[in-house]
């Protein structure tokens, strides 16, 4: 989804643009159905359907979808091992099946930048692909309640998420690599600190943003639009008020520095304890992976949300039975 994100900055209104969609997968595959790719009638592109080895000739494809302004599918066999560039070459063993899309800028794309721009502001949305009735696409927010969404052989819905976005209390040092990975693979970081030498944009060039919260302006910081938080300002006594006030808020997932004793001393100090914040509240943070730098510590804490947020079992990906 960054790489979609990321065409915003080069959107051009009065441009052509083609989407494609993965529509249908058997065997092992890249990327799976709902995976889309975008690309501009310059042929520039966005995002990635396979390893690099599909997006060429995808690319390529689209040119006719240009020309005759008028949707394609294609399809990919990936297990000729006669083929060399599709079969032995993908480094795959399945099929996909692509929908081109064709964007026409007098119908304002359909809303699709529109609806990426909801989705960068943090909308969360479904794409309703109309697969019997000319591949119409409409979008709807994911939090409407009236909307009741199940795939078909008509319709495929595909969630489109929006971008993570990570509280980290507390401006230290050891910050900044866990914004920089963040940013990397497509997430908001919000900075805060009390201290305002600490609250300093330009030590966090990859954040999205730094404010400086006061102590006092704390219990007013608006906590709605974050998925997990963070808590590495380093000082027993603000990891307690930030904690304090996270234990009560929705946000899914809190992680703490330091040892259990720490965190043990600091769940008691907000009057209760770590069995019944279990599954939520982690600490000592981070995955255990040998991590002996900031850098490395960065990948854990990023590596850990990324696998509780989407309810993973961690492990090598060689005795995962599902890959």
């Amino acid at each position: 989804m960054r790489s979609l994100l990321s065409s915003l900055q080069d959107f051009d209104p009065d441009k052509n643009y083609v989407a494609a969609i993965i529509i249908t997968t058997d065997g092992s595959t890249y990327r799976k159905t709902g995976a889309i790719m975008l690309i501009e009638q310059s042929l520039k592109f966005w995002g990635l359907l396979s390893g690099g080895c599909l997006e060429g000739d995808i690319v390529a494809r689209s040119q006719k979808v240009f020309a005759r302004q008028k949707d394609q599918i294609i399809k990919y066999n990936m297990r000729d091992e006669a083929d060399m560039l599709w079969g032995m070459g993908s480094g795959c063993d399945g099929e996909i099946s692509i929908l081109l899309k064709y964007l026409p800028a007098n119908q304002q794309h359909f809303n699709f930048f529109f609806s990426l721009k909801l989705l960068n502001s943090g909308t969360s949305l479904y794409l309703l692909l109309d697969l019997k009735n000319n591949h119409q696409i409409r979008f709807e927010p994911q939090a409407n309640p009236d909307i009741k969404i199940s795939d078909s052989d008509a319709l495929l819905s595909i969630p489109l998420n929006a971008p993570h976005h990570l509280l980290i209390c507390g401006g230290s040092p050891d910050v900044p690599p866990v914004t920089a990975i963040a940013n990397q693979i497509g997430w908001k970081t919000t900075v805060i600190d009390h201290r305002q030498d600490y609250a300093d944009k330009n030590k966090f060039p990859f954040a999205d943003h730094i404010e400086h919260i006061k102590r006092s302006a704390w219990k007013n910081f608006e906590l709605h639009p974050f998925d997990s938080a963070i808590m590495m300002s380093h000082q027993f006594e603000r990891d307690q008020a930030y904690l304090t006030r996270l234990i009560e808020s929705p946000i899914a997932y809190l992680g703490l520095l330091g040892p259990t004793k720490r965190r043990d001393k600091l769940l008691e100090q907000c009057g209760t304890q770590f069995s019944e914040h279990e599954g939520r509240i982690f600490a000592p943070i981070g995955l255990n992976i040998g991590a002996d730098s900031p850098e490395t510590i960065a990948l854990a804490i990023i590596s850990e949300i990324q696998a509780v947020l989407n309810d993973k079992q961690v492990g090598f990906c060689y005795r995962d039975p599902t890959r």
